[in-house]
């Protein structure tokens, strides 16, 4: 049997929250209020397609500010809110599949996402994870949430951005390979009653609830609570399947999920939590008896800001409390009786911002538009705690903080050409400061038409447990992660193509000093060197009464300091969706699906190809009713976290969904 050996950098995510900004709400009392402009009705907006390419579409991420996607000095990937509902995509992961250039690898515990070939690394501390512009990695693993720890419900999504590149010149750390943007969707979509059930024959079962409401003053607010139920998860860590009828009941994986808010005129305030329990098989270590374990992962915050106008200048000022609590409890006979042990880690901390922004210069006064920003994060709690329950605990505690500031300058050098040059400069305290700058060039001759050039450097320290778990083996202090990349990209109309076709194409070299590694039961250590290189090409096309067509193919070439493979990095990946409607009024069918080459690590994982099927028939607008299938065909495949202590795990079998959507009137 395989026996799993449960460690601390295996009790995967954390942590616990709350949190209040009081002085912000203040802060706005003597902005003008306007009424928003007349909205189309909530059907329109069901029924509104996407047309023409991402790059027509307001981006935020790459720049910390709206524009359009064309003209943004990243190139920025989107899946909309109509792409989620008609592709039947179930969660954060499924989004994130979609996307060229991210690989989204499980373990059965956590949903890791690698970027162009790059590691995830433990808990997806290299990517930046934002819930409308909220920081969600925490502060103990610096662990970005993809699966059911995830904030929000998928149906609760208006667009997922993601901009790839380094991204530290604008977010500090984290945001080492990337930057991805959950945008939540407002009370105008979401307007009135809404109810939404999925279910699957194996018994999996999600449900939401919500109501949001927008006034004629222009204030609004939403009310949502979701949950997620699966009986029988694949097992973790690819066990035998003679093992499968015993460690089933063992298994188990449940979240309940709530989001509160509300806004008025430049205020607002939003409260939000998860709260997710995972049951688990695991062995006596004496004995080697099958018994049950449970971790469970807890997070909340409360996040305040205000977005006005003072002295010519667009001011944004937020102030976010946060906390995450992870815990694992299970058997353990190794002394004369069977105790239970517990493992902890709590992470409490606050976050501010203030960016100010302005266009100035020229005789149009928009010849440069200048950012300033401030980020400051104060690790209030950093705690691990081992006990056997009823016993003194061992505990460790921490606290830290980190100031970062920066700065933009767009710069226009002729109506549809910009040049960006930033800086930013982190430090912390008793660690390094960092400094990293970016620079890039677009050259847009025409809406939908982009050339970009983009340079940019950035960095992640060790997080808390990282350190922690080498001073404890008494290793070597680990040095900061930097990166450095060279990007060129270019997108626009399909050339002898019909309206509606675009192409992209992109080129990179990205250079990662001092990655941070660890192999089973081994602490972590500095590698001098990895390196990726490699190239993205897309076609998109629309055509005819709502036919979308989405394809993407990457290569890539990944080698590690020793001159081998980064693990389990595949060399080719193809993605491709298909949207068409069907002879019935308001029916469609979308299929989607991916093909990745082999990929090398312990062992050698053979390449497969995934399917997704789903049917989407909306009746009326009080309705939508949908069934799906992933994996069509029922493949047998492998895949790997790409974390140094868990096994690849083995998946098989058709998963089926079907579900509905339904919209009462709004007041």
């Amino acid at each position: 049997m395989l026996a799993r050996t449960p460690t601390a950098g295996q009790f995967a995510r954390i942590l616990w929250a709350l949190e209040l900004g009081t002085g912000l709400l203040l802060s706005g009392a003597a902005v003008a209020q306007t009424a928003p402009p007349d909205l189309p009705s909530l059907e329109d907006l069901l029924r509104t397609e996407r047309r023409g390419a991402a790059v027509d579409v307001a981006v935020s991420t790459a720049s910390r500010q709206a524009q359009s996607a064309d003209l943004a000095p990243a190139v920025t990937r989107v899946v909309s809110r109509q792409d989620i509902a008609r592709l039947g995509l179930r969660d954060l992961g499924d989004i994130l599949r979609q996307i060229p250039g991210l690989e989204v690898r499980e373990d059965g515990e956590f949903t890791r996402v690698a970027v162009r070939g790059v590691a995830p690394g433990d808990f997806n501390g290299r990517v930046l994870f934002l819930l409308d512009g909220l920081r969600l990695n925490d502060n103990v693993y610096d662990a970005g949430p993809i699966n059911r720890e995830f904030f929000v419900d998928v149906s609760l999504i208006e667009r997922v951005e993601f901009a790839p590149g380094p991204g530290s010149a604008l977010y500090g750390g984290n945001a080492l390979l990337g930057v991805v943007n959950i945008v939540t969707q407002r009370a105008d979509t979401l307007a009135g009653p809404q109810a939404r059930v999925v279910f699957s024959p194996k018994g999996q079962v999600s449900t939401r609830l919500s109501y949001a409401q927008r006034l004629d003053s222009g204030a609004e607010w939403l009310a949502a609570f979701s949950s997620d139920e699966e009986p029988h998860p694949a097992l973790s860590f690819g066990e035998p399947e003679r093992y499968y009828a015993q460690l089933k009941p063992l298994e188990w994986d449940r979240a309940r999920r709530w989001l509160l808010g509300g806004r008025d005129g430049g205020l607002s305030l939003r409260v939000g939590g998860v709260l997710r329990d995972r049951g688990l098989y695991s062995f006596l270590p004496k004995s080697g008896d099958i018994t049950g374990s449970v971790d469970s992962v807890r997070e909340n915050f409360v996040q305040s800001g205000w977005d006005g106008r003072l002295a010519d200048w667009d001011v944004h000022v937020g102030l976010a409390w946060q906390g995450s609590r992870f815990r694992s409890e299970q058997a353990d006979d190794t002394g004369p009786a069977i105790r239970t042990s517990r493992f902890e880690a709590l992470g409490r901390w606050w976050l501010g911002e203030a960016r100010l922004g302005q266009s100035w210069g020229g005789p149009t006064g928009d010849t440069h538009t200048t950012t300033l920003g401030l980020d400051w994060q104060r690790d209030s709690l950093q705690r691990f705690r081992y006990v056997y329950l009823g016993e003194a605990p061992d505990d460790q505690a921490y606290s830290s903080a980190r100031l970062g500031f920066y700065v933009q300058d767009e710069w226009r050098l002729a109506e549809r050409q910009r040049l960006v040059l930033g800086v930013r400069r982190d430090g912390a305290r008793g660690g390094e400061s960092s400094w990293n700058p970016r620079a890039a060039w677009v050259w847009s001759p025409e809406p939908g038409q982009s050339l970009k050039l983009m340079w940019g450097t950035a960095f992640r320290a060790p997080n808390r447990f990282e350190s922690v778990l080498n001073a404890n083996a008494g290793a070597e202090p680990l040095r900061p992660e930097r990166l450095r990349t060279l990007e060129l990209a270019w997108q626009g109309p399909l050339p002898a193509a019909p309206a509606g076709w675009t192409w992209q194409a992109s080129v990179f070299s990205t250079r990662l000093v001092n990655l941070i590694e660890r192999g089973a039961n081994k602490p972590y250590a500095n590698s001098a060197l990895a390196q990726s290189r490699g190239g993205e090409l897309g076609v998109n096309g629309q055509w005819g009464a709502g036919w979308q067509l989405q394809l993407s193919v990457m290569g890539q070439r990944n080698r590690a300091d020793d001159g081998g493979r980064q693990a389990y990095s595949p060399a080719r990946t193809l993605k491709w969706s298909l949207q068409m409607p069907l002879a019935v009024e308001n029916l469609r069918l979308s299929l989607s699906g991916w093909a990745t080459s082999a990929r090398f690590g312990d062992e050698r994982l053979p390449g497969y190809a995934q399917t997704r099927a789903h049917l989407l028939w909306q009746p009326s607008r009080a309705w939508d009713v949908f069934i799906g299938a992933d994996n069509v065909g029922a493949r047998a495949y492998s895949e790997s976290s790409g974390a140094g202590y868990t096994l690849p795990l083995r998946r098989e079998g058709t998963r089926w969904q079907a579900g509905f959507t339904w919209r009462g009137e709004g007041p």
